[in-house]
């Protein structure tokens, strides 16, 4: 008999820790938090001491609130100076155009008000901004693309700048050698007798490329995939790449199903050739601010989730975010 209860006591508690776990999932899922980081930058200019950047990543689809209502709410109240999208902002991954397929991520760039600096790069999944060549580099405009810039986003094809007084800072996509020999050998299959925008895009990146680097002035990268060294020769990668100063990243979803005391269990592979990914990463590298080589780079933990396998299309432990990262002065550099 007292075997028997102690079964049954077990199976009771089993019971009310799933119950428990599945009721805080979903609430937990309908809710973001803002994560805030001060990220100190050697050599940035007096005026951008304090520049405030808000990320919005990975947003899946996923809505907040009647049209975003929640989260357009809470972002028309943060004192920003920049927004940047990193991607992975619906949840279909072909190249769907469709307003509807891509509700989600309009309808809260139409709440908010503040649209003076937003910048956007395509993740994996769409919308697709832009028609891209071996995922790095940007070509022409997709129609939702062209929607998307109506709405006051700059779609970041090349490097801008931005001034503050007499100071100023770039705002670049991804820029390296290895991703220019992609774009080339790509370029070599189409054959084409006239250049095509893709061609016109490749050299104005090479010539960003080669004005940019080493130039002393502060670079920072939105990039949907994050950036790792390659551990057996870690100054390889960083080298070829333009000099950023930061970089911002997404993709991870931290983890997207995390326990506690382990943290992340899983991050996805991506197409840039990271090689610490798969199970059990470091969880140093999932989400937060983590380096680049010598460059320190934030990587967002985003707002949804991927329906890659559809039954674990949910967050589990790990509330959605959206981050506001403040950069400051640093003596050295």
């Amino acid at each position: 008999m007292k075997r028997k209860f102690q079964i049954i006591t077990l199976i009771l508690i089993l019971f009310f820790c799933v119950l428990s776990t599945a009721i805080y999932t979903i609430i937990d899922n309908q809710r973001f938090k803002i994560v805030e980081e001060s990220i100190a930058v050697p050599g940035l200019p007096v005026s951008f001491d304090g520049f405030k950047i808000l990320q919005i990543s990975d947003l899946h689809g996923k809505y907040f609130g009647e049209k975003q209502a929640d989260l357009v709410e809470v972002i028309n109240q943060i004192d920003y100076d920049m927004i940047a999208f990193t991607g992975d902002m619906s949840n279909n991954q072909n190249r769907d155009v469709s307003i509807q397929s891509n509700q989600a991520i309009l309808d809260l760039i139409d709440g908010i008000k503040d649209k003076d600096a937003m910048f956007w790069i395509d993740g994996n999944w769409g919308p697709f901004a832009m028609n891209t060549i071996c995922d790095i580099f940007s070509g022409s405009i997709t129609p939702i693309g062209e929607s998307i810039q109506a709405r006051g986003v700059i779609l970041l094809t090349y490097p801008m700048f931005l001034m503050r007084d007499e100071g100023h800072i770039w705002i670049t996509p991804v820029l390296s050698e290895p991703s220019f020999e992609c774009y080339k050998n790509r370029l070599a299959v189409q054959n084409a007798n006239n250049k095509s925008i893709e061609e016109q895009s490749l050299e104005q990146a090479i010539a960003s490329y080669q004005e940019l680097k080493g130039n002393g002035e502060i670079k920072i990268l939105l990039t949907h995939y994050p950036l790792h060294t390659d551990s057996s020769n870690p100054e390889s990668d960083y080298l070829m790449h333009l000099d950023y100063d930061l970089v911002l990243s997404g993709h991870y979803h931290g983890g997207q199903i995390r326990l506690p005391l382990i943290g992340a269990i899983f991050i996805p592979s991506n197409q840039l050739g990271i090689n610490n990914s798969g199970l059990f990463p470091n969880q140093k590298d999932v989400k937060g601010l983590t380096a680049y080589g010598p460059i320190p780079q934030y990587i967002s933990a985003g707002l949804g989730s991927s329906k890659i396998i559809p039954l674990l299309n949910f967050r589990l432990f790990n509330t959605p975010e959206i981050n506001l990262i403040t950069l400051t002065q640093s003596e050295f550099r």
